[in-house]
């Protein structure tokens, strides 16, 4: 729930200064001046964990914080500071790191596959250590802008109004609304240590009264407590080790393209005394 209430936030800080002064191709989202951003440039930067997860709604505060970047970019490129040996390295060193991962994804997607059957082995031979380690708990919730509207919402539900059709009109978490506000399995680390508090006293069934966080206040039912030492679900069991399994596989075959690339590269090193780096650095030797 916490990853899908913050996605613009996390999203945003993926967005830099993508500016065009040629002729634009695409679909203007924003223009400063002469630079432009496009939607395909600006999916391009978000990284892929995160695109699935943004909504049209979310739109309009990435588009103001490029804006508010580039202002400020176009600012500093005024004063000089794009030509600051500081700032250059850490382009030079952004360009090469972004051209590598992606490298690295084409490189490494086609090698490493993790059949079913691999999976169900593993699952056969090790399926009673598959437990869960901590409580885990299913719930929905109501998110609203201002204890009034709380208050108001939470009143509905004591009469008897259906809480899913509620969370669907009235949810500010429209992704979770949609599902009539379930927000899935969580345990108490993955959210608002208020929002765990809340949901720790609740029984499978109940609702509880509007609690606040820094994202709203929020009315919670749980549908569903599971405690720590119970079985995992036999598909669950097997998504993660499917997960464990391709990063293994993933790590293993990373660390042999690297082998195989230096072993064929020209490296040299050349070490620095600790008095060169300390000079260097501008720190004292102890």
């Amino acid at each position: 729930m916490k990853r899908l209430m913050i996605i613009s936030g996390l999203a945003l800080l993926f967005i830099g200064a993508c500016s065009k002064e040629q002729e634009t191709e695409g679909t203007v989202l924003a223009r400063v001046n002469k630079d432009t951003l496009t939607l395909e440039e600006l999916i391009y930067q978000i990284p892929q964990e995160y695109r699935s997860q943004l909504t049209a709604e979310g739109f309009p505060d990435i588009v103001e914080n490029w804006i508010n970047t580039e202002v400020i970019y176009q600012k500093a490129v005024e004063k000089g500071l794009d030509k600051d040996p500081e700032i250059r390295a850490i382009i030079k060193a952004g360009i090469r790191e972004a051209i590598a991962r992606k490298f690295i994804d084409q490189e490494l997607t086609s090698k490493v596959s993790i059949s079913q059957q691999k999976v169900d082995s593993v699952y056969n031979a090790q399926r009673d250590s598959y437990k869960l380690e901590k409580d885990r708990f299913r719930a929905r919730h109501i998110l609203l802008q201002s204890a009034v509207e709380a208050e108001a919402i939470y009143s509905r539900l004591a009469k008897g109004d259906d809480f899913e059709a509620l969370a669907r009109d009235y949810s500010a978490d429209r992704r979770s609304a949609e599902r009539g506000g379930d927000i899935g399995y969580f345990t108490s680390d993955d959210v608002d240590p208020v929002f765990a508090e809340a949901v720790g006293k609740l029984k499978p069934g109940s609702f509880s009264r509007p609690v606040q966080t820094s994202y709203g206040f929020h009315i919670i039912m749980l549908t569903e407590k599971q405690a720590a030492g119970a079985d995992l679900d036999s598909l669950e069991a097997k998504r993660k080790i499917q997960e464990d399994l391709y990063t293994k596989g993933h790590s293993e075959a990373f660390q042999a393209l690297v082998d195989s690339l230096k072993s064929a590269a020209s490296i040299e090193r050349f070490p620095l005394s600790d008095s060169v780096l300390a000079k260097q650095m501008g720190i004292g030797l102890p």
